[in-house]
Order: structure tokens, then sequence, then C-alpha cells
């Protein structure tokens, strides 16, 4: 974005107002779970979500997708993608993770995603939560013990899971989004600034597509197969409904598990453009800080990659990433403890 479309936006901006920002303030997003009953075995849930996805018209590679060695392994993982991606977010390193433990492992779809712009957009973060509480539940079915890995949103949705289930036995959290780096994203609940946000856009769609003249651009051909490179500017509401809800120190002080944090910083210049590192490090401090962190925390920086640290559609150090991974359940594993 140029800076003079960036002087304009925050100009518009400030017709918000004090009054309008203390409203925000008043009334935070509220939460609303779902009540339903999860079907008795993980292949009738398996089979149901998919049957959804069908019928929704996922793209291929988009769709949930289950690896699996056992009826049940020693441990389970369930991988939870970030906003306007797909499991493609993470397979290339986690397929290598489970192969190693040969760990059945479970690759959720989250609500308004894999299909079309307009699904994205009525997607609410209240149906992120209550899809990831359930794919929890039922991935428990495929392990003794369970570590769940996020990416970007999915890291906080796993943070937020971690926060209310002091049995999951580890968390692996890559880029996870506790906050924008770019300041403008904070303005998609403030009362009119969508509107305003639309007006200077040009349009009620946000494009982002590939950038060749820019160097921190990794992605990789066929990338746009498996992320929305075309949203409506409205669907980011979600996303911060998310983050004002659940990206705080009441979540981050109640885990009590293992921690992996992964994210992509070598210098000022080369560091992860989309979700905020001093948000990523301040909230790593905080784990745990009810009682004591666990001893197991661990956040490594990884000097080569982008905010997507695991797909084979961006380039980034793959293998520095699963060394860490395997590293830090073997950890948890020696640990030898069933909870």
């Amino acid at each position: 974005m140029s800076r003079e479309l960036r002087n304009r936006i925050l100009l518009l901006s400030l017709v918000v107002g004090a009054g309008a920002l203390a409203l925000a303030v008043l009334l935070p997003p509220g939460y609303r779970s779902k009540k339903r009953t999860l079907p008795a075995t993980f292949d009738e849930y398996l089979k149901e979500k998919l049957r959804i996805s069908h019928e929704k018209g996922a793209r291929p590679g988009n769709e949930e997708r289950l690896i699996r060695y056992a009826d049940k392994t020693e441990f389970a993982i369930l991988y939870i993608h970030g906003y306007g991606a797909s499991r493609a977010e993470g397979e290339l390193v986690v397929d290598q993770l489970a192969e190693k433990f040969k760990a059945n492992t479970y690759y959720v779809r989250l609500p308004g995603h894999g299909t079309n712009p307009e699904d994205h957009a009525q997607a609410t973060f209240s149906d992120y939560i209550n899809e990831v509480e359930d794919a929890y539940q039922m991935t428990r079915l495929l392990g003794d013990r369970v570590i769940i890995v996020g990416t970007s949103m999915g890291g906080l949705l796993a943070t937020y899971l971690g926060s209310r289930h002091p049995e999951i036995d580890g968390l692996i959290l890559t880029s996870p989004f506790y906050d924008f780096e770019d300041w403008l994203g904070r303005l998609a609940n403030e009362p009119g600034a969508m509107y305003l946000l639309e007006t200077v856009n040009g349009s009620a769609f946000r494009k982002t597509e590939k950038r060749p003249d820019d160097p921190n651009d990794k992605r990789i051909e066929g990338y746009q197969d498996f992320w929305y490179t075309k949203q409506y500017l409205k669907a980011i509401k979600s996303l911060e409904n998310l983050r004002e809800y659940a990206a705080n120190s009441g979540t981050y002080e109640r885990l009590t598990m293992p921690v992996l944090l992964l994210y992509y910083y070598k210098d000022e210049q080369h560091k992860d453009q989309t979700a905020s590192v001093p948000a990523m490090l301040d909230a790593f401090h905080q784990f745990g800080m009810l009682d004591k962190p666990n001893p197991l925390n661990r956040a490594v920086a990884i000097e080569r990659g982008n905010h997507v640290l695991l797909s084979r559609w961006v380039d980034a150090d793959y293998d520095r990433s699963l060394q860490e991974m395997v590293l830090f359940v073997n950890a948890v594993k020696s640990r030898n403890v069933k909870k």
C-alpha cells in the first residue's frame, strides 16, 4: 500500500472520533457457543465434514484430511490453518512430523475457508472457535496424547484452546497471530471504519496476489489454489473480533502445557510482515504466568522465511522448522506424563 493511500486512510479514520472508540471498548465482541452432539467415532465425524465440504464446493486440497497410522497412536496431531488459508499452509512439514512419530493427524477446514469469498465473509469468529473445539474433542479419539499445531490465526485458535484445555500435551505455534504488524487491520471493527476503508480502496475487495516487484513476497506459483487471493474487506472483521476476544493476558497466562513458538525474524528488514513479532514475544513471556511457565517452553526465530513457515507454496527454512518441532515433541514425550 502506498504512503499516500495510507495517509488518506489515517486522515479519514479520524472521523471515527473518541466517542466511537470508547463505544468499541465498551462493547467487545461476544463469543456464541453452539450446542451440538458429536459423533461417536472419528470416522463418522470425518465423513460428515467431508460431505459438508463437498456440498459447499471446497477446492481440491482445501478440504479436511486425516493421516491415520493406527486406530489410536501415542500422539495425535491437530493442525489448524490460518485466515484465508487451508491445510496447505502446514502440510509439507506437519506431514513429515506425523511420519516421524507415526502420529494420527487431522487437518481441519475452518468455516468459510477453501470455498469462495462469500462464505469467507459470512464466517464469524464464534464459528472458528466452535469448529476447533469440536475438532480437538474428536482428535482426542485418535491418540493417547494430543499436540496442536497452528499457523497464524490458527496459532491464536490453538492458544485459545490451550487456555481452556490444560490436558493438551503441547502446542506448536508458527507465526501465531496476536496482533497485526500493520495497525490498519485494527480499524476493522471501529464504527464507520469499514465504509471508509472500502471507499479509499475503491472496492469491497482486498486483493493479495503475488507481487513480482516485492523481494519479500516468497509465495510460489500454485499458492493461489490454497489461499484466498481476493477477499472481501469486511471479512477481516471476524479476524479482528477473534483478536479482541482471545489475544490477551487472560488467555496467555493459562497456558500450562509446553509451547514451541516459531516465528520469522532475521532483522528489522527481514521479519514477519503480517503478524506482529513483538506481540508474539510479549505473549510468549506471559505463557503460564498464573502458575509458572512450563520449563519446555521455547521461542525460536526462523531466519529464512515469511509469515508462512511450513508450506511448500511459500519459501522458508522448512528443515529448521521440522528439526525444532521434532526436538519439541521428543521433549514432550520424555516427560512420560499421561494426563
